[in-house]
């Protein structure tokens, strides 16, 4: 019985990890996108929007590679792990849509 459960807790373990990582290059991909020059902030507005969604990136940024390593280093995946991943994919789905909003506005504007 505990070779089953260290199989699921290695597969969820995979699973978490897998997403985090994912999760990680697509931030940075998105970062790389709001610091081009097709998304210059035109206005006051755009600016605290732009400086908001940089601070939030980075930040997310950061979170994912720290619940990463801790995924990776753990043994098993406790619940406070699988509360933390869940809060990150929440908040990576919230800057998407923030980002893909201002990116709208930016191309309006350029």
């Amino acid at each position: 019985m505990r070779s089953q459960l260290s199989k699921y807790e290695s597969i969820n373990r995979q699973t978490h990890f897998s997403k985090l990582h994912r999760m990680g290059e697509e931030i940075s991909s998105m970062l790389g996108e709001l610091h081009s020059y097709k998304c210059e902030p035109c206005t006051p507005d755009m600016y605290e929007q732009y400086r908001e969604l940089n601070g939030n990136g980075r930040e997310l940024k950061q979170s994912i590679d720290t619940t990463r390593n801790l995924v990776k280093g753990s043994v098993d995946v406790s619940k406070n792990i699988r509360e933390k991943v869940d809060g990150i994919v929440e908040a990576y789905e919230m800057f998407q849509r923030n980002l893909s909003s201002y990116l709208t506005e930016a191309i309006i504007h350029h």
